[in-house]
């Protein structure tokens, strides 16, 4: 076996001379191609090298060109928060600026801060838009379904990213920043807080919902939504009472883009959270509701912005955990009265621009006075007057100022009243027989209170203004001081604002000046209201506010016929054409009352107080307190923002209009609590989104919401950058300002 194996090796071959310098020649000749093709490899790889720190230097460039145009918008959404006009040079007289932080961001990296531009564009007059919910581009919009009011603001950004050997890369790019402004009733229902719904009857929602805060849903029957529902911060299904606990199971149902009826509920208990949908139980929420009812369900987390009325600040709940008082209540101001600019209260410029008592074409102020022969030593007057203003033929032009305070003059109600024959205005004070009966005013059981009551005729009221205009009467009632006059002077301007007591010297954070809590303001005869047939500067419909509590009896700007008309529908079945005038009312607290409401019955319980079929068509712009999860006290949800005090079982309270809560209640500051069935009883809820205010006709001075959005982002070459830029009225490509190296407005950072 040994010699076969040995037989089968062979022995080594050994190569000639000349083979051998053959061999060698091949190897040495294999060497250098492998040489060869290292060599060029390695320039390969060095090349690639070389490009890829290209790439990454005019990414740089890329990077740093966006993120001026970020901190342009942000810097614009900080100056335009607050602001009301926009002149179309606005950018030209104050430039955007980058901020000298940016030299510190940059820093470590190529980006040569004193290249960076930023540049705004001009500033266009601006259009109204529905944003159409059928169009799949505005899916995740939070304004769809809404007519705003949108002006598209370019805005440039330039940056050069410079390497020792590579040299520099420039980078030029745009994007388009929408301001939008919707007008604050172009929402069904907006809250500027967290936002409940826990309804006992079925429940009807029919225009865009939105609130600032979380959105709490659940429903013993049904509750529908029949349009968007938006909430800046979460939807969570549950009562906000018992921190996010199911305690009712009745349907909660949204339409999908198809119009199909889409619930919360996925399945399995209907008494435990995580058997809905909602951002709180749904870990790929953003994704799920966008496609489950594609983008009429919105969140935070879908961009879902908080938007305010314009000029004034974030609102902030009280933390009941906590031993300090951290409410904050910027919005209370709307209703608030004028004070001057030296007061310790005034709240800027802007902020009293936007505030109801400053928009009012008719101001009356009601005023406690010592009076030792009165009932509790006071009493109250009564006085009425208007503002003057830049232009006579203009009532919403500006107030005139002196010494920093707005100039009135002041106008004789009496005379009025008296050629009138009626009075407008009348005090209805408080007052008890023996057996502690009211006989004077009235008494709220929900905020257990007595009240002195200012009782406003709002159909007289109507005839005073009618009988204003020129040539409708040869008696004027203002004898001259008032005017209704169009192309020759006109005060009306179709805002009326109904000054209480109150205390101007609180301090507080926020400056909240809160009226008196004894008395308040009471409509009646309301069915028809102020709303003159002129044309003019004037607009058409009636705003009324207050800094009191306010008390609307009977039916108001309605018919009152439950033949005619419905939650949505006018009485005449008209918009454009419509003899309904559009209405808001503004107050502290709003409560509704039948015209069956008796005064001395007040205290008794509610069945002693058996309410009738009554119909408002108003925005109701009004406060509330809220719930304290965990505690007693509740804000009683949206279907209790309209407060009731009487037995309104079976009984039906039809309104159309725009529910908004704003603000807390800082006069009727009794919260909602487990006893409510000791001051009332729910009436069936037949409420709807007016149609006037769907079809963008909206009453006068009402405020506008803003949110901001980006679009249109697009890389620019330097041929175009520079062609756009010249195109810009004003614009110096040589001024250092202009490019946007001036002094910031604002500390945003880059």
């Amino acid at each position: 076996m040994t010699s076969q194996n040995c037989q089968s090796i062979r022995p080594l071959h050994v190569s000639h001379p000349r083979q051998q310098g053959s061999t060698i020649l091949l190897v040495v000749m294999l060497t250098t191609a492998l040489t060869l093709v290292a060599a060029s490899l390695l320039k390969l790889g060095g090349a690639e090298r070389r490009i890829n720190r290209s790439h990454i230097l005019h990414t740089e460039a890329k990077n740093a060109a966006e993120s001026m145009v970020e901190y342009g918008f942000a810097e614009l959404r900080s100056r335009w928060q607050r602001q009301t006009s926009f002149p179309i040079n606005a950018l030209r007289s104050a430039p955007l600026a980058i901020p000298p932080t940016a030299s510190t961001f940059f820093a470590g990296t190529g980006v040569d801060y004193d290249m960076l531009e930023l540049v705004g564009g001009q500033i266009p007059p601006g259009d109204w838009r529905f944003i159409d919910p059928a169009d799949p581009a505005n899916i995740n919009d939070p304004q769809k379904g809404k007519l705003v009011f949108s002006r598209g603001v370019q805005i440039y950004g330039r940056a050069i990213a410079n390497h020792a050997s590579l040299g520099s890369r420039q980078a030029y790019c745009t994007q388009t920043l929408l301001v939008r402004d919707a007008p604050l009733f172009s929402h069904a229902i907006f809250y500027n807080m967290d936002l409940e719904f826990h309804p006992g009857p079925r429940m009807e929602i029919q225009g865009p919902v939105h609130a600032n805060g979380n959105i709490y849903v659940q429903a013993v029957n049904r509750l529908r939504f029949h349009s968007t529902l938006m909430a800046g911060g979460d939807i969570i299904y549950g009562f906000k009472g018992s921190e996010g606990e199911v305690t009712q199971t009745g349907d909660v149902q949204v339409k999908d883009g198809d119009g199909n009826w889409t619930t919360f509920y996925k399945g399995g208990d209907r008494n435990t959270s995580s058997s809905y949908y909602a951002s709180d139980e749904t870990e790929d929420w953003r994704e799920t509701a966008t496609n489950r009812w594609d983008g009429n369900v919105g969140s935070q987390e879908h961009g879902v912005p908080k938007m305010n009325p314009v000029g004034i600040g974030d609102y902030m709940p009280d933390d009941p955990d906590t031993i300090a008082d951290e409410k904050f209540n910027p919005s209370y101001a709307l209703i608030e009265p004028i004070v001057a600019d030296d007061h310790p209260n005034f709240k800027g410029e802007e902020v009293r621009n936007q505030q109801l008592a400053y928009k009012a074409g008719l101001v009356f102020r009601v005023n406690r006075v010592v009076d030792a022969g009165a009932p509790g030593g006071y009493d109250y007057t009564i006085s009425a007057h208007k503002y003057r203003r830049e232009s006579q033929t203009n009532p919403k032009s500006d107030v005139l100022l002196e010494d920093g305070a707005p100039k009135i003059a002041e106008l004789d109600l009496a005379l009025a009243e008296q050629r009138l024959g009626k009075s407008v205005l009348s005090v209805n004070r408080y007052s008890e027989d023996g057996d502690g009966r009211p006989t004077g005013g009235f008494y709220d059981r929900r905020q257990e209170q007595a009240l002195d009551v200012v009782e406003l005729d709002v159909g007289a009221l109507a005839e005073l203004i009618e009988e204003s205009v020129s040539g409708a009467s040869g008696n004027d009632p203002w004898n001259g001081q008032f005017h209704i006059n169009p192309g020759s002077a006109v005060d009306w301007n179709g805002v009326v604002y109904v000054e209480m007591p109150f205390d101007p010297g609180t301090s507080r954070p926020d400056k909240v000046m809160p009226g008196s809590g004894n008395v308040a303001l009471r409509l009646n005869n309301g069915s028809e209201v102020p709303n003159p047939d002129f044309s003019g500067s004037s607009e058409k419909g009636f705003t009324l506010a207050t800094n009191g509590q306010l008390y609307v009896k009977g039916h108001f700007n309605s018919d009152g016929n439950s033949s005619t008309g419905s939650s949505t529908e006018t009485d005449d079945a008209e918009t454009f054409d419509s003899d309904e005038a559009p209405v808001a009312l503004f107050a502290d607290a709003i409560t509704i009352l039948s015209q069956n409401f008796a005064d001395p019955q007040s205290k008794e319980s509610p069945s002693s107080r058996k309410a009738t079929f009554t119909e408002v068509s108003a925005a109701l712009v009004t406060g509330l307190l809220p719930t304290d999860p965990g505690g007693t006290a509740q804000s009683g949800g949206a279907h209790n923002l309209p407060r009731f005090l009487e037995d309104w079982g079976g009984v039906e309270f039809r309104y159309r209009g725009s529910l908004v809560a704003l603000y807390e209640s800082e006069v009727g500051n009794k919260p909602m609590t487990s006893n409510h069935s000791s001051w009332y009883r729910p009436p069936n809820r037949n409420w709807g989104f007016n149609d006037l205010f769907a079809d963008g006709i909206y009453p006068p001075g009402t405020p506008n919401t803003r949110d901001f959005r980006r679009t249109d982002f697009r890389f620019l070459t330097a041929s175009e950058y520079a062609a756009e830029l010249a195109l810009l009225d004003g614009f110096d490509p040589t001024s250092d300002e202009d490019l946007g190296h001036g002094t910031p407005s604002c500390s945003v950072g880059p």
